[in-house]
């Protein structure tokens, strides 16, 4: 039988409650920020669903999944970006290195998420199958006037919950999809582990296939926005648009090379389409301030036009002290270390030209200046001024390469990071980290009518590839120049391509987007280059990009390996190459 442990916790900062629940094995783990009063329990699951509050407390935990599977330095202490080529990170002894290093196996996968997804799924469909018959459960006597009032704002409020589950489950199928490939599709709670060693894997398309049918099915279910519902209590809580834009990025990922080798365009057109409801909308907006929409903490659905979906996060120092230059107190732990391959991406502002090409602007003994301004707000770059005095990434500086933890390529991260903390005080801020926001949708917009119609034709919808491209590009506080217009379909996807890579970069898109696109092969095999600074004698700084790291990359590693031990069980069958 299975136990569900109930945690609720106090940080005395919110007037609502948090709710942790854990799940080991066959046990349901769930868990949430809502609640705020300290009371612990521990429920048999059928003593779980027997009232409104405990059904809530169910439903809210759920979302436990997302808390610990997003963001920040989660894979070994450190990003995703840094396994692939937007980063270096510069603890060695990190498992993260498997992925740069080719060394990783179906039996040490630095992200082996298998088995955390099938739990959060697990979660979902134990809380569908025990609310079934909610109405029921909650019924009293409903010829009293409050009670009736009472029953039809529980009920109300468990169909939403019923409807966010279906989201959560879809979301997690989807998360499993695209590291894994085609995987079980899980609609009900199986316990008898003779069954579960039968279960086998359902392929890819049908997997997009269910993903997508449950978004078109619950959108309507779920509530257009918890914005303002609730003083604001119940934000970070699934959408009607969140449902939406899993469907665009799931269609975008079936449209990919990866999954679509032989090139239909008709999922093209579904991805174009997906995409554009969500712009049709005309709810969502880009933020005049890039770098502040990423610290916007919790509740940044409320605090952003831009934000659809993030997961909520608590008050926490771990990035400050990990990211913060080292010559900083407290800072430099195993920190994240931009590549010179991804500052090379940002282009020259006044003339929307890349740094290599003819006329562009670039200046190599002042490399940073003129650039895009989404450089400075992402990253880190010598003698930017940081809490007060410039960084010294040049060798010998306070900051510099050679130091213990010190970046390793030149560069600190600057996305994310809370440059207002004392850390000598342990001072915190609350970290959330987006899931989908609207530039991500305008981008994968254009990417998928580009390929469809071509840049500058529209067909049914309402904008141009390049009319959303240039949307992203000229957001007010970027300010960079449109597209030229006639580019041919491979050259607009080489700008969309590398759009993605700077708007979205340390997103966690970077290291996927390489996969889907069939490109890892040489984008994984090029060695990541830093920059070795040097000051001289008058003050001035010199600049050498310079080899850091080689990486390994093999054709089979597109997709993760099943873990061996599902393999081993007989039924599911491994990726190829594992």
């Amino acid at each position: 039988m299975s136990r569900l442990t109930v945690i609720e916790k106090n940080n005395g900062m919110k007037a609502f409650e948090k709710i942790t629940f854990c799940l080991l094995s066959l046990i349901l783990a769930t868990g949430c920020d809502f609640l705020d009063r300290e009371i612990s329990a521990n429920y048999y699951e059928k003593e779980v669903f027997v009232n409104y509050e405990r059904m809530f407390k169910a439903g809210t935990g759920m979302y436990t999944f997302m808390f610990y599977h997003f963001g920040f330095n989660r894979v070994g202490s450190a990003m995703l970006a840094s396994a692939c080529d937007e980063a270096d990170h510069a603890n060695k002894n990190s498992t993260i290195h498997q992925f740069n290093e080719g060394v990783w196996t179906s039996t040490s996968n630095p992200e082996d998420c298998w088995g955390h997804f099938y739990q959060g799924i697990r979660s979902t469909n134990l809380f569908l199958r025990e609310t079934e018959n909610y109405k029921e459960l909650l019924l009293r006597d409903l010829t009293i006037e409050s009670n009736r009032q009472e029953y039809e704002l529980q009920t109300r409020d468990i169909a939403w919950m019923r409807a966010e589950a279906r989201f959560l489950r879809a979301f997690y199928h989807f998360e499993l999809v695209k590291r894994y490939g085609g995987v079980p599709i899980m609609t009900k709670v199986i316990d008898d582990e003779a069954e579960l060693a039968k279960i086998t894997r359902d392929d890819f398309d049908r997997c997009i296939d269910f993903i997508v049918g449950e978004c078109d099915e619950i959108q309507p279910l779920l509530k257009d926005t918890w914005v303002g519902y609730d003083d604001n209590t119940w934000v970070g809580r699934a959408s009607g648009p969140a449902a939406m834009a899993l469907k665009s990025r799931a269609l975008l990922y079936a449209a990919s090379k990866l999954h679509n080798p032989d090139n239909d365009k008709e999922k093209w057109y579904e991805a174009a389409k997906a995409a554009h409801d969500v712009i049709a909308l005309g709810k969502y907006s880009l933020s005049s301030d890039y770098k502040g929409l990423f610290l916007l903490g919790e509740g940044a659905e409320s605090r952003s036009p831009e934000v659809i979906f993030a997961v909520q996060g608590w008050n926490d120092n771990s990035y400050e002290k990990a990211n913060y230059p080292i010559g900083y107190d407290q800072g430099g732990l195993n920190c994240t270390c931009p590549s010179q391959n991804l500052v090379d991406a940002y282009e020259m502002k006044a003339t929307g030209k890349n740094i290599w090409e003819m006329g562009s602007g670039y200046d190599p003994a002042n490399p940073y200046a003129g650039r895009d301004p989404r450089l400075a707000m992402s990253i880190l770059v010598n003698n930017t001024s940081f809490k007060g005095r410039p960084v010294e990434c040049w060798v010998g500086g306070i900051d510099g390469y050679g130091r213990e933890n010190a970046t390793t390529t030149g560069y600190y991260i600057r996305k994310y990071v809370n440059e207002n903390l004392d850390l000598t005080q342990n001072q915190s801020s609350v970290h959330a980290w987006i899931l989908f926001r609207y530039a991500e949708i305008l981008l994968n917009y254009a990417e998928a009518l580009n390929e469809y119609l071509g840049p500058e034709s529209k067909g049914e919808f309402t904008m141009t590839a390049k009319a959303a491209v240039d949307a992203v590009r000229t957001r007010v506080g970027v300010g960079l120049p449109i597209l030229p217009p006639g580019l041919t379909q491979d050259e607009m996807r080489a700008r969309i391509y590398n759009e993605r890579r700077v708007e979205l970069a340390f997103e966690e898109h970077r290291f996927f987007d390489v996969r889907r696109w069939k490109i890892a092969e040489q984008t994984e095999n090029e060695p990541i280059m830093g920059m070795r600074i040097s000051k001289e004698g008058d003050g001035s700084f010199s600049y050498k990009a310079v080899m850091q790291e080689d990486r390994v990359f093999r054709d089979y590693m597109y997709l993760y390996p099943i873990p061996e031990a599902e393999v081993h069980k007989g039924a599911i069958e491994q990726n190829p190459g594992w």
